[in-house]
């Protein structure tokens, strides 16, 4: 948020509250000890104050009943250009939106959530059972905590934008990626479970690109070469364990501020923390640079674009900000595990991704180089591991 031309820095930082704040932190920092990683200002201002998060209810996140585009027969022409003007307006405005009437089955989420936890309860020495090496990694697998701070990826497009996250500390998660046709060996409290699910969301996929093809004015095959024979597709679990005393007193947070880096990301959020603002802890910041929650919603999913729409539509759509922070300390929340379902997809890696024909124009011409997907990809993942380098 820009700072007024009436008031100086520091009457602007007094009148605001974080003036004590931010000079308690800077002390902090100053008696840490030369092996932990230092804040850079943005996370010390972060935070202080200088984060104003909303806890609201109001529609920050349209909520779109894409329906129309699930059973095309059963609704007309009209309410299928209505949904696509509705995710338009969702994708410029904030970058993100509710899906309702998906056609995904209850039981086929709730039996993978219940797998999941049963894994994710288990002692870390089993876990690490189904270990293959760092996260990104092509047969998937479990990452423990401590190996990914994916704040350092805040760079979208190849300046030096995440230069202010280089220190940042590893994310309070762990997860396991559910890749069906991996030959590694899975948990048999997943495999089930997890081909169900990922082929359910693939249907959604499906019908997310017929409806962004709509919405910005495309043939309806559009995206199928950059799909086919097949796309990048990453099934996570992202566990969320309790949180120790230490935890919930340290900068770290469940998962850092970040864009996402392809194509769609399709979430299931943890439905145990319906109706508490704060307990998720998914937040979005917007153009206003203001930080809004986004609580879950019983039977819906949360999608959101990556980097490379961003570039397809030209800038017309946003590749949000957006982060997972941690409940308040003491809270009922903060003793909790919590389960997250994000499904990442993207193009093929060898395609070539570049301003679409209806995005450019005399007024509009490409802001962004082409890009290969799978290059970005991993520059991204190379970024966000720990002390490893990813391969492909």
């Amino acid at each position: 948020m820009a700072v007024s031309s009436a008031l100086s820095g520091r009457d602007y930082l007094a009148a605001h509250g974080v003036q004590e704040a931010l000079a308690a932190a800077v002390s902090e920092v100053l008696r840490t000890r030369p092996a932990k990683p230092i804040m850079g200002i943005c996370d010390i201002l972060s935070k202080c104050a200088g984060d104003k998060v909303k806890q609201t209810t109001s529609a920050v996140v349209p909520i779109v009943d894409i329906s129309p585009f699930v059973d095309e027969a059963a609704h007309a022409d009209e309410a299928r250009r209505q949904v696509a003007e509705q995710w338009d307006s969702a994708m410029m405005h904030v970058g993100f939106a509710i899906i309702t009437g998906h056609g995904v089955p209850p039981h086929t989420i709730s039996a993978l959530r219940d797998g999941a936890m049963g894994f994710f309860a288990d002692d870390l020495a089993s876990k690490n059972v189904y270990n293959y090496g760092p996260y990104g990694n092509p047969f998937g697998g479990f990452t423990g905590m401590g190996t990914e701070a994916v704040s350092r990826t805040r760079d979208k497009h190849g300046s030096d934008g995440g230069a202010d996250h280089a220190g940042a500390l590893p994310d309070l998660v762990e997860s396991f990626i559910f890749k069906p046709e991996s030959p590694k060996p899975k948990p048999a409290v997943l495999e089930e479970a997890g081909a169900a699910y990922y082929a359910a969301l693939l249907r959604v996929l499906e019908t997310l690109h017929k409806l962004t093809a709509a919405s910005l004015g495309l043939p309806a095959d559009f995206f199928e070469p950059f799909y086919s024979p097949a796309g990048h597709y990453s099934l996570r679990l992202a566990y969320y364990p309790p949180l120790s005393p230490e935890a919930q007193e340290s900068s770290a947070v469940r998962y850092g501020e970040h864009t996402d880096y392809t194509g769609f990301t399709i979430l299931h959020q943890d439905e145990a923390d319906v109706g508490d603002l704060a307990a998720g802890g998914l937040q979005v910041r917007l153009q206003t640079g203001e930080w809004h929650a986004v609580p879950p919603t019983a039977g819906a999913f949360v999608v959101n674009i990556g980097d490379l729409y961003e570039i397809w539509t030209n800038g017309r759509w946003r590749s949000t900000v957006h982060r997972v922070m941690k409940p308040p300390p003491g809270s009922a929340a903060a003793s909790a595990p919590r389960l997250s379902i994000p499904f990442f997809t993207g193009p093929r890696d060898e395609a070539v991704i570049e301003a679409m024909p209806t995005c450019v124009d005399e007024g509009h011409p490409p802001k962004y180089a082409p890009v290969s997907a799978g290059d970005h990809l991993l520059k991204k993942l190379g970024v966000s591991n720990v002390g490893r380098a990813t391969t492909s």
